[in-house]
């Protein structure tokens, strides 16, 4: 290729190259709504394991999980350069809530 069309191939694909849609982090904000709905899906297919989840230690575990694949969410967000970095942290903090809360419970023994 000669030198001009290089220099406009790469003007044309510098953008689309350098930002993408936000998938990871509109991801991110998903995270505890499908923990909870899938924690709801096993306590109502097996009533045993449901007194698991509910127990101390199956909230704990979910609580984390959703915490933590919500921060990996928002970190392969920032990884992919994509387009509005705010959703994918306003993400990884709503999948952090339900972790602040179990804390505050444990902590005030509601």
């Amino acid at each position: 290729m000669s030198q001009p069309l290089q220099s406009l191939h790469k003007a044309i694909d510098a953008p689309a190259a350098g930002w993408r849609w936000p998938l990871l982090g509109a991801c991110s904000w998903l995270v505890a709504p499908v923990i909870l709905t899938a924690a709801y899906a096993v306590a109502q297919a097996s009533p045993e394991m449901g007194r698991l989840l509910v127990g101390s230690a199956g909230v704990a575990v979910g609580v984390l999980a959703s915490s933590v694949l919500g921060l990996l969410l928002t970190i392969g967000s920032r990884v992919r350069r994509e387009r509005w970095p705010w959703v994918g942290i306003v993400g990884a903090i709503i999948s952090a809530l339900p972790l602040l809360l179990f804390l505050a419970g444990m902590l005030l023994r509601l």
